[in-house]
């Protein structure tokens, strides 16, 4: 894609948002918060009915567990005092009883009169005919003179000393008073309805226990097969809408109607047709921001990624690659003309890395031929003291030359790992002097290979010193080095327990090569050194300056590939 069909891109992703929204907003707000408000209020109904099923379910439970009892339905006393004791410890209902095919009552919680008939009840009739659990129409009681709602269930023992019902006499508003106490919306009505549209209760509760117009409109519907969701215009002129939903445990007998008023519901429709031109000059400035983000993933994404590309190849990172884009696109060739540039610049490095490692292997080579002439020159000097001279400067070369093997062998022209490099140093000196035991505990460092270099001699110099003259050579020891990082800087420390130093001893006029070569390479890097004696032993202390240590490479370069893991190292 072109730079000018990517701005074209920008200008449509600014433009599009806010018309789309506007447009949007303009035909679909109205039907969109209509929609909302039925499904809350079907959801509502749903829940009411699922916890006035559980009801149900266990009115039934109960109903099925007090005719268990010996006494009934025989003992007629014991009965009723059992009835009542389980309807007095349950304030949802106000009666338990049973009756017969007669019409007869037995086990009554409360005083019936004789002449009280009640066969042409619903709640007496449907159960015997049925055999199924029902729920009656909500009435007002002709003994208690309260409202109630009648529940009952056929009843026939196994002995088939009774054939009759077994009723239980709800408190529709101690129900109510349940319900009430929970968290409810405030622009939703409840209703509960029994089969022919009587309330049962409503929340918010009403003293008339009248159904609304919209409401009975709602429910008549419902029950010719509608639903479950209707919008009904008030004699007022607005708009209610009413969800139904039929009971579980009886679904022909007790219903659950919520009602939201739409003018509540869209209350606040005109602030908000007012809010969506506020709401375009929004999406206006958030399609300006959609351009700002496109411009960064569609322009400055790519070029980004071939800036850090060449940033990674110029840290040293070779295995760095360069996008692949599409080669329709100017950052397309901008790409592949990078590529080639980096393959021709990786040729070139192969080539320097190549002449750097024969230089390094020439270097080692001619290290060890001046080793041998020393060596061999040592064995002709007639002076103890000159082939003394002439072996220290054999050993002295020797450790460069282990420097410099084990830079050929890192296969890296970058920054050393020192930790690493110090504990080769140790295990070969441990190596080459016999038996005394060298313990190494490092701290992963990063220096130069020039710093490794000096660093390298300058701790050659005081191991081969402590290996030489700190023990006896039949009562060899152990020498501790250590390389870590302090307050003040990077510490060394080497120290044995043999026979300490001097009386007289001073580092700086020292007549020793070896530490005219420690205090001139500390000097060097501004570094300082110290000395403690122990008992026994003696201890070397010296302390560089942080400045000396270089940052870690890049992954995926020689140098980072050939470091250890950062994690201190012992080894012995």
């Amino acid at each position: 894609m072109s730079i000018r069909s990517r701005l074209t891109v920008l200008v449509a992703l600014a433009a599009a948002p806010p018309l789309a929204l506007v447009a949007y907003n303009t035909l679909e707000w109205r039907t969109l918060l209509e929609r909302q408000a039925g499904e809350d209020a079907l959801a509502s109904a749903r829940l009411v009915s699922a916890e006035l099923s559980q009801l149900m379910q266990g009115t039934r439970n109960l109903m099925r567990t007090i005719t268990q009892h010996p006494s009934v339905p025989g003992i007629e006393a014991e009965c009723a005092a059992h009835f009542s004791a389980v309807v007095k410890g349950l304030t949802v209902y106000r009666e338990a009883t049973l009756i017969d095919r007669t019409g007869r009552f037995h086990c009554s919680s409360i005083p019936i009169p004789p002449t009280l008939d009640v066969t042409d009840r619903a709640y007496f009739t449907e159960p015997l005919k049925t055999g199924r659990f029902t729920i009656g129409t909500v009435t007002t009681g002709r003994v208690t003179g309260e409202r109630s709602l009648h529940v009952s269930m056929p009843y026939k023992p196994p002995d088939g000393s009774f054939d009759g019902i077994v009723v239980m006499i709800l408190n529709p508003d101690r129900v109510a008073r349940e319900f009430a106490q929970r968290a409810w919306p405030k622009n939703h009505r409840l209703s509960v309805l029994d089969r022919e549209g009587n309330v049962v209760f409503m929340i918010p509760p009403t003293e008339k226990y009248d159904i609304r117009a919209a409401t009975r409109e709602a429910f008549d519907s419902y029950r010719r097969g509608y639903g479950p969701t209707f919008i009904t215009r008030r004699p007022a002129g607005t708009d209610e809408i009413t969800a139904l939903v039929r009971l579980n445990e009886a679904p022909d007998e007790l219903f659950v109607a919520v009602s939201v008023d739409l003018d509540v519901a869209l209350a606040n429709l005109w602030d908000i047709a007012w809010r969506n031109m506020i709401l375009a000059l929004i999406a206006i400035l958030l399609a300006l921001l959609g351009a700002t983000l496109a411009g960064a993933w569609l322009l400055q994404r790519p070029i980004l990624a071939l800036v850090e590309t060449a940033r990674r190849r110029e840290a040293g990172d070779t295995t760095a690659q360069f996008p692949r884009l599409s080669r329709s696109s100017e950052f397309g060739h901008l790409s592949q003309a990078l590529s080639a540039m980096s393959a021709r610049v990786d040729g070139l490095l192969e080539q320097k890395e190549f002449l750097l490692r024969e230089l390094q292997h020439r270097v080692m080579n001619s290290l060890q031929i001046l080793s041998s002439l020393l060596l061999m020159q040592s064995r002709h000097a007639q002076s103890v003291e000159t082939r003394e001279q002439l072996k220290n400067a054999r050993d002295r070369v020797l450790s460069m030359g282990t420097v410099y093997r084990h830079l050929y062998n890192t296969e890296t022209v970058g920054p050393i790992e020192f930790g690493d490099f110090l504990r080769m140093i140790c295990n070969e000196s441990e190596n080459a002097y016999g038996a005394s035991r060298i313990v190494c505990d490092t701290e992963p460092l990063f220096v130069s290979g020039g710093t490794a270099t000096s660093l390298a001699v300058l701790l050659h110099e005081l191991i081969t010193n402590a290996l030489k003259y700190a023990y006896p050579e039949d009562q060899p020891g152990k020498i501790y080095v250590s390389l870590k990082r302090v307050k003040n800087g990077i510490e060394f420390r080497v120290r044995d327990g043999g026979v300490g130093l001097p009386p007289d001893f001073a580092p700086d006029s020292s007549a020793s090569l070896g530490f005219k070569v420690i205090t001139s390479t500390v000097r060097r890097f501004g570094g300082a050194l110290s000395f403690n004696r122990l008992d026994p032993g003696a201890e070397f202390i010296i302390v560089f300056p942080s400045d000396i240590e270089v940052e870690r490479p890049a992954a995926g370069t020689a140098s980072a590939q050939n470091s250890p893991p950062e994690a201190g190292t012992k080894s012995a």
